[in-house]
């Protein structure tokens, strides 16, 4: 095999050896451990390692994230010598079984330009609820911002190409939110990817696990939580302006008053949509010529569905126009979201699953 293993670890228990003989007994030419700032207590733990075939500790002087060690133990692999294929990461906690890391590692070496996901099945009744529930969350939100199904979001358990691994180390997110922020820079990217099921494992109701739901669940969405900021600003600039310009144009035309304050105020909300999207929410750096005409064109779309429905929406009852006008945008939101997530950004699909 030409995959390099990657396991960030912070305080390990004994559990943590055993899976280390077994890899060191299959064909993975490097086994990285990246110790993330564990108290000295565990330092006979990492000696241990450090003294197993093709196996490699580096340490953290503090803890730092798991998704910090993931990005050290990432660029510690690329300036290796060895041409790998990529990294295999791998949970320390014993929820990932070595039969199940090498059949990842099978997969993903037949063709290595894939994102290979490990997926646990949520069906069980073992599975711990707030595992089960976290990942019905994820799942949801992930498919309803990329328009891309992944049955298990939350697995550690991936293979990741050398190209994708260059790409992912530069990412934000030094906590769990690293790993989520890997799937939307895949969907974002087109990056395709194939799932493989494993067995679902969780040992003492996964107590060993060092992920604080509150803390890191909000670094998870903070990027979908500033989508959704980015909407509502824009939401409110527009309904605003369209307020404001409308009470100064009705006395003259209705009609054209309703056609002059909704263009007006979605021009500019959009204007704030797109660069608060463009540059806080995603970051993104790239020439977006072709998006951004897309994007003004859905606009403009809009604006007249929005004008013709309002219209149709008043001449039954005029008394509550912008009521009316958010009753309207409100219904006109998600046909855009739609049209933006499969069209505008959404690119083509990708992505396989293995029985």
């Amino acid at each position: 095999m030409n995959t390099a293993i990657l396991i960030p670890v912070y305080e390990p228990d004994e559990k943590l050896i055993p899976l280390i003989d077994r890899l060191t007994s299959m064909p993975f030419p490097l086994i990285m451990v990246i110790d993330d700032g564990s108290s000295r207590e565990h330092d006979h733990i990492f000696r241990d390692i450090e003294n197993r075939p093709n196996c490699r500790v580096i340490h953290h002087p503090g803890n730092q994230g798991k998704g910090a060690a993931l990005k050290t133990g990432m660029k510690a692999i690329l300036g290796e010598q060895s041409n790998f294929l990529g990294c295999i990461t791998v949970d320390a906690d014993g929820q990932h079984l070595p039969e199940d890391i090498f059949h990842v590692a099978e997969v993903f070496e037949k063709d290595s330009r894939f994102l290979v996901l490990g997926c646990r099945g949520f069906s069980d009744k073992d599975v711990p609820p707030k595992s089960k529930m976290g990942n019905i969350v994820t799942r949801t939100i992930y498919k309803l911002f990329t328009n891309k199904s992944v049955t298990d979001t939350q697995t550690g358990l991936r293979a990741i190409p050398v190209t994708m691994m260059k790409q992912f180390q530069a990412l934000p997110g030094d906590h769990y939110e690293f790993e989520m922020n890997m799937l939307f820079q895949a969907a974002k990217n087109n990056m395709p990817m194939k799932e493989v099921p494993i067995q679902t494992v969780y040992i003492d109701q996964n107590r060993a696990s060092h992920f604080r739901p509150f803390m890191d669940s909000i670094r998870i969405y903070k990027e979908i939580v500033k989508f959704g900021l980015s909407s509502i600003v824009s939401a409110i600039v527009d309904v605003g302006l369209f307020t404001l310009i409308f009470s100064v144009l009705s006395a003259n035309s209705s009609a054209w008053a309703l056609f002059s304050a909704t263009s007006i105020a979605r021009l500019v909300s959009s204007t704030i949509n797109f660069t608060l999207n463009k540059q806080v929410v995603f970051e993104n750096k790239e020439s977006t010529l072709t998006q951004a005409t897309e994007y003004y064109l859905l606009c403009i779309v809009q604006m007249l569905a929005s004008w013709l429905i309002l219209q149709g929406l008043v001449m039954l009852n005029d008394q509550h126009v912008v009521l009316l006008k958010i009753v309207t945008d409100g219904f006109l939101f998600f046909i855009s979201f739609f049209v933006q997530r499969t069209v505008i950004f959404g690119g083509h699909k990708y992505h396989e699953k293995i029985a």
